[in-house]
This record gives C-alpha cells, structure tokens and sequence, in this order.
C-alpha cells in the first residue's frame, strides 16, 4: 500500500457522494439533492468531523457534455478544494448510468469503448496528482442491471444481453486501467462492486450455486481469474456469446471495495428469491469469502439501510462489529464507507421514478427544500470519526418496518444490551390493509352473474383518439361494434391535456361509436412536454373518472385495457374484470418517455389476465418477463380501404415517393435529407404530424413536400399520389421493436415499398420490401421498384393480406380475452388482476 494514499488496517471512516445520472429523465443525484450548489458545504462538514479519505464522482455526462469538448469547471474547483483542504479523494469515473447523452445506445454501443478511454485519458492528465480512483462503479451490479435485467438503459435482457455489456465495457475499462496506470503509477485503483452471497433450498440451492459464481464474474475476467469452463455461471455467459470475455488483458486492482447493503444476502426456496435473508452468513463472512479468493487489500466502500435514524444507528453498529470481527482475523481492511453522506433519492425504486423523492439512507437527512438536516445517526457517526467502536454506539430496537426485514441478524446481535429509541425519533408504523369488501357505491357489483358475454369496455391510452387513426383505433372501433350489440359501452381513456381551467376537469365525447375521455389540467410554463397519466395535476382522475364511468351498467364490471403502463394507478380505480394489456410499442425507448415507465411495465406483465403484442421483436422482450397468456398480434391492415388507392392511380411528370405516418424521432431525417438530393428528379411527399422533435429539425429542399395530418379515410387518395412508398427509419432504441403498420397498408394500395432494416420488416415482410441502408442506397431502390410489375408482388402479398386483416384479429383477440375468464363480475381493481 502506498503510504498516505488509503489508511493502514484499520477502522478508518470513508465518506461518500451519490451522483448517478439518470439518461432517461436527463437528471443527476447532484441536481436532486442540491449539492451541485451546496458541494463546498457538505465536503466542509465531512472534513470537519475528521474524515479525511472520500469517494468523489466526476459527472462524465456534464464534463463532455458533447463529444470530445471538456468542461472542467465544476471538477477543477471541487478538486481543487478537496486537495487544499488535505483530503484523500477516491474519485469515481463512471457511476452506474452516468454516461453522456450523446452515446447512441449506452454500454452497449460501440461507441462507448472508445469515449471512456478517451475520458479517461483525460482525466488522468488534467489531474496526475489524484491518489486513488475507481474507474467504473459496480461493473457487475451495474451491467446486470442494465443488460441482464432490463432496469436501466439500454435496457438489455438475459445472460445474451449481460454478455453484450460485458464483451462491450470490459475491454474498455482493461484499456483505461493500463493508461491510468502508466500516468499515475503512485495512484492506487480501488475496484468496487456489490458483496453478495446467496443460499438456498431444494431448487433454490441450485440457483443459488450459480448466483455465488455469478457474483464474481466482472472482476475475475478483468482479471483473468478463474476461468474454468466448468464454473456453472462462466459456462452459461459463454454459452450465451461470452466466449471472447475470456481473452481479455488483464487489468490490475490494488484495493477491493466490497459494497454491503441487508439486501445483499439472498436466500432461494420453492416460492422464489428473499431478500434480506432470513439467515445471512454476516458481513464478517462475506469479507472473509471475497478475502480468501483475492487475496486483495479490502474496504467495505458502501453500506446503508432505508430506516429511520435510530435503525441506521443500529445498522452502523452491526456492520461496524462485524468489520472488527473479520479485522480481528486478519483480513486487510482499510475503510468503511457509510454511502451516501445525504441522503439520495428515488432508489426506493432503483431510479425507475425520477421524482425526487428523498431516500432515507444518508448520515444526514434531506428536507423537502433540499436543507441539510441533522438526526441522531449524525451524531453517531461523527462518534465514530472520533474514534468510537462498535460497542460505544447505543443499540436501538428496529422499527417498523426494518424489525420485520432485519430479523435474520438477531442471532449475531443477541448479546447487545438493546433499547429503545428516544421517544422523539419513535414512528408508530401505518398499516394500510385491503379491504374485506368493495366499496360501498359499487356493492351492486356482488350480484352480477359469475360470467358475462360483453362487459363494458374502458380503454386506458397514451395515443388520442382523434389523432393518427393507427392500431388503437382499429381494435377497439371492431371490438367496441361488438359490446355494442349486447349493449354495452366502450370508453376510451386518454391523457390528461392542458387546457384554460382552474381545476382539473373531466370532458367526454361521443365520437365512432365510443366515449371519449380526457382530463383537462391548468395550464403550465412546462406543457412543452405532453403531459403523462402521472402529471401531478392529474392525481385525482381516477377519482373524477369513476362517476363517467358509472358501473351501473348492466354487465357489471367493465374490462380494462391497456395500451401504457402509465395507466396503471388509472387502472386501479375502476373496478374491473379482465385486465388485457396490448403492447403496440416499446415505449420506454421514446424520446421523453414518462419516468417510472420502466416498473409500471413489468408490473402490468405480471398481473394483466391476457397480453398481446404487436410485433415478433416486441413478443421476444415481453417473453423475457412473461410466458403464460401473451398473444403476438402484429398489426393488420383493412385491405378494402386501401384498393381503392390502386384504382385512382394516374399518369404524372414528376415521380413521388411518400412517406405517411408520424414524424418524430423513430425517422432518419438524415436519409430523407439525403434522398431528396439523390433524387432531385422526384417529389418526396411527407404525410403526418411532427411530434416530440422540434419542427426546425424537419429536413427542407425544394423536392419534399409536407401534407400534415391527413384523415384516415383520405389516406387511399393520398398514396394514389405515390409511385414508391418510404419506410426511412433509424435504426436506434426507438425502432428496435417496432412492427410498422404501414407496410401492410402500402403494400394493400399496390405500391412498392422501400426500408431501412427494421428487424420485424426483415422478419416478416423481406420477400415483399426492398431493403436499403443509407440515402444512396433509398435512390437506386427508388428508380428500381417503380418499374416492377406489380402483379408479382401482389402474388407474394395475398397470403399475408388473409393473415391480418384487422377484423380477423380482432375477432382473435375477443377469443382470447373470453377464454382468459368468463368471471368478470369481480370485485377487485383492475390493477390487481392476476396473470
């Protein structure tokens, strides 16, 4: 170890800083919390108490804000500070997903390799007289999550798509360790990631078997460590496309970080995974596991509990025992790190929702207006930074709820002399229990017959029903004609809307055979951005819903369908039968996506009865969370309507190749812009409205025209004026799972169609479409098709037209939802259905 850079063995208090930049809602910890301007403050306090030694991002994604242009304000003046002051800054490079926003697909892109090392680079010359780094927080945790679980961006599933991140990640940050080292040869690397142990029953023991191999796995390829195909998680990444992980140039560590949290220690039996578990093995152990396979110097670089301040008293004192205790047997230890100094927020729900919502976890506390406040736990960890032990803290009884979820450490602690907490930071838990019967205004509902043929039908939607008339409108106008003729209402449900009101306001409309809803909201400064069902000025529609809606009907509880996850809590207010939740897009993937989308998502995968999707990529992400009940769909067409097309069709000058649906960020307006130059003999004809990109980003040239928003009925006259019809997508996280309805409707109006590779256009429809991958490429297909006999083509295409015309899956999916329960008499909301 080098002398002065991280403190001999030793119980050493290490502070630390939570920064994680959240792409999808375009925040930071640093914003939320305030310490952006608060910084010189809060470092003051932490080296005032004593400490010395601190974990301390550097925000990549403000440093090169655009790529290759470095902005070191904010870095050089905290550095600056902290190295005046004699601090020992372990600075973190990349923190979870604090990368820039200009990175096309995250870790996984392949541009992200190349930028980190170039960061990196960077950053080591600016500042050669740093101690200690940490190049990438929580490789594996982090990567899981993001490319095994499909939490965070880019979003990526499966041990195919865990490999992905690593084969991306790995070979960069292998890369970054060697420059630093060469740059900072005195600067110590502190490798630091989750400490984790599993255990388990029956099959859980199994699982369990290859969790605890798994949770090596990013360290021992990055260091060459271990890499025996017969290991039961190294041979399944393998498998899954990891075999060039195994090659890697190994990097080198000279401190382990070991992150410890209650939630580490997993316990697996026949009714799946617990956590915290209800007999862990202790840190102590976990030290000594993670200890004996590296042989490392070590620290425990994050600890915390969500409790109140007397529980994190009580948290800081077991894991502080169970530090001397792994101490007093010899292992290296140098740091312990209470992680965050304030307290964080929104990972109660793994930043899912970007709301600000203070987290409870930090050695201060965080106010409502960003203040600073001081608690019982500060005082004990100043205690410590004093000198204090294990045994001089008081040992406060857990409250509700961490007394139920800390239980399993009872038996390392059962020797404390426990007490109460001071009877002003006491909470008497609130226990909010469902209720044992309905609620009074819809009693009615317990004498509905047990099964009913057509219910109502509520619609719950983030498109509106008077815009583009696409997949929503289809389904639900046929399934809507056919409740009608039992008498039954159909309501279509969309999202709030701003408007010149005083209060939020319910409006309807009786329009093609539904009802319209809509709640109109006061206006705001912020409405650039449409409002989502989770707007706060629309946190009572369910409650003005519920009187629209009646429930009096005479086929008792409606079913509820979805088409956004962001209609859940709208969902839970009406009292339904049949949940069925038809995913026509991959919405998280949208520019300005509404933030908690993400677990919405896979709470409504979980509990719908029935669930459709509209295309084969969007079927493959919906089977990485569910099995059972879910129905690919992909859109159809109303072959009728589009004939006509063929028959308007005339002689003209000037060849058009249109486009007609809408323009946002799913189009490549790169290639448009492109094409009309390849094409300066041709009329590019853009049909449809411009949404969430800004209308000077629309490409203009003499040859394109715009139409805007056409009706669905004009649309046959409309591609009559076509010779060739355009399919310009990118090919980027918008477009990844799309299923285009307008290759069908292009194809039934007897055009030629031209597309970039969206893969379910590739998969469905390449014997049919010309494919083409850049503006040139669009040009010859354009001059190409137009001269082909459309007889041929419509050969191919007469199968396909049969296979989904719109009434016929229509008609399917009304077979699917009858046969997922007759019972829609129920009681419960809809967003308690069970899958």
């Amino acid at each position: 170890m080098t002398s002065g850079v991280l403190p001999p063995p030793g119980l050493t208090l290490v502070a630390g800083f939570e920064s994680t930049y959240v792409p999808a809602a375009g925040l930071d910890a640093f914003d939320l919390t305030l310490h952006t301007a608060t910084w010189r403050e809060d470092l003051d306090a932490v080296l005032t108490a004593g400490v010395r030694h601190l974990r301390y991002p550097l925000l990549w994604h403000r440093i090169e804000s655009e790529p290759g242009v470095y902005d070191w304000r904010e870095a050089d003046a905290v550095l600056g500070h902290l190295r005046d002051r004699g601090a020992v800054p372990i600075v973190d490079l990349v923190h979870h997903t604090s990368y820039p926003d200009w990175l096309t697909d995250g870790f996984r892109g392949g541009d992200f390799g190349p930028a980190f090392v170039r960061y990196a680079e960077a950053v080591a010359t600016r500042y050669p007289w740093l101690p200690a780094y940490t190049l990438f927080n929580e490789p594996f945790a982090t990567l899981f999550l993001a490319g095994h679980e499909g939490l965070w961006p880019p979003y990526d599933k499966g041990d195919a798509g865990f490999a992905r991140l690593l084969g991306s990640v790995l070979p960069a940050l292998s890369r970054a360790a060697a420059l630093w080292r060469e740059l900072l040869p005195d600067a110590q690397h502190v490798w630091i990631d989750t400490a984790e142990h599993h255990t388990g029953v029956g099959p859980g023991a199994d699982y369990a078997a290859v969790a605890n191999d798994r949770r090596h796995i990013a360290l021992d390829l990055a260091l060459g460590h271990d890499l025996r195909l017969d290991r039961p998680y190294l041979r399944q990444l393998v498998e899954a496309g990891g075999e060039g992980l195994l090659t890697l140039e190994p990097l080198r560590v000279d401190v382990l970080g070991l992150d410890y949290y209650s939630h580490s220690e997993w316990f697996y039996d026949a009714e799946g995974g617990h956590a915290p578990s209800p007999g862990p093995v202790g840190l102590a152990e976990v030290i000594a596991q993670y200890g004996d396979r590296y042989g490392l110097p070590m620290m425990v670089s994050e600890t915390n509990v969500r409790g109140l301040p007397s529980d994190r008293v009580s948290w800081l004192r077991y894991v502080m025992e169970q530090y001397e205790v792994a101490l007093e047997r010899g292992y290296p230890l140098h740091g312990l790190c209470w992680f965050p100094q304030v307290s964080s927020c929104d990972w109660d729900t793994l930043l899912a929702l970007s709301r600000g919502r203070a987290d409870p976890v930090g050695v201060v506390d965080l106010a409502d207006d960003g203040t600073r406040t001081r608690t019982i736990f500060t005082e004990a960890w100043e205690a410590v930074a004093s000198g204090a032990t294990s045994a001089d803290l008081p040992a406060y009884r857990f409250q509700s709820p961490c007394d139920e979820q800390l239980v399993g450490i009872a038996p390392a602690t059962a020797h404390w002399p426990w007490r109460d907490p001071p009877p002003a930071e006491v909470v008497p838990p609130v226990r909010v229990d469902a209720p044992a019967a309905p609620p009074v205004a819809y009693a009615h509902l317990k004498e509905v017959p047990k099964t009913m043929a057509s219910p109502d039908l509520v619609v719950i939607s983030h498109l509106r029903w008077v815009w583009v008339w696409q997949r929503p409108q289809h389904l639900v106008s046929r399934l809507a004609r056919a409740r009608a003729a039992a008498g039954a209402r159909t309501f279509f449900v969309e999202e709030p809307a701003p408007a010149d009101v005083d209060r939020p306001t319910v409006r309807t409309e009786e329009v093609d055979g539904i009802t319209r809803v809509w709640l109109e909201v006061p206006r705001t400064d912020d409405d650039a951005v449409h409002p989502s069902f989770d707007d706060p000025r629309a946190r009572d529609y369910g409650r003005l819903l519920a009187p629209v809606l009646g429930y009096d009907g005479p086929d008792g509880a409606p079913d509820v369908w979805l088409y956004t996850p962001m209609g859940v809590d709208i969902a839970r207010s009406v009292p339904g039968g049949r949940v069925v939740y038809d995913v026509m897009d991959d919405l998280a993937s949208f520019r300005n996506a509404p933030r908690g989308l993400m677990l919405r998502q896979r709470n409504l995968l979980a509990k719908a009865d029935v669930v459709f999707t509209g295309g084969r990529s969007l079927h493959r992400s919906v089977l990485d969370h569910r099995r059972e009940g879910v129905h690919l769909f992909p859109s159809g067409v109303e072959s009728d309507h589009y004939a006509g097309a063929r028959a308007l069709r005339g002689a003209r000058e000037r060849k058009v190749a249109g486009y007609v649906g809408v323009i946002d960020e799913r189009l490549d307006l790169g290639l448009i812009a492109d094409l009309a130059a390849q094409l300066p003999d041709w009329t590019l004809r853009i049909v449809g409205p411009v949404a969430k990109i800004d209308e000077a980003d629309v490409p203009t040239a003499p040859n394109i025209e715009y139409l805007g928003l056409v009706r669905y009925n004009d649309l046959p006259e409309v591609m009559a004026g076509f010779d060739v019809a355009l399919m310009p997508f990118a090919l980027n996280e918008a477009t990844r799972s799309i299923s285009p309805t307008k290759t069908l409707e292009y194809l039934a109006a007897g055009l030629p169609v031209v597309s970039t590779r969206v893969p379910d256009v590739v998969a469905d429809y390449a014997t049919v479409v010309h494919l083409a991958d850049d503006g040139a490429a669009f040009a010859r297909a354009c001059r190409e098709v137009v001269e082909h006999d459309r007889t041929d083509r419509d050969a191919l295409l007469e199968p396909l037209l049969a296979l989904q015309e719109w009434d016929r899956i229509a008609c399917a999916m009304a077979e699917h939802i009858e046969a997922a329960g007759g019972s829609t008499g129920r009681t419960k909301p809809a967003g308690e259905a069970t899958g």
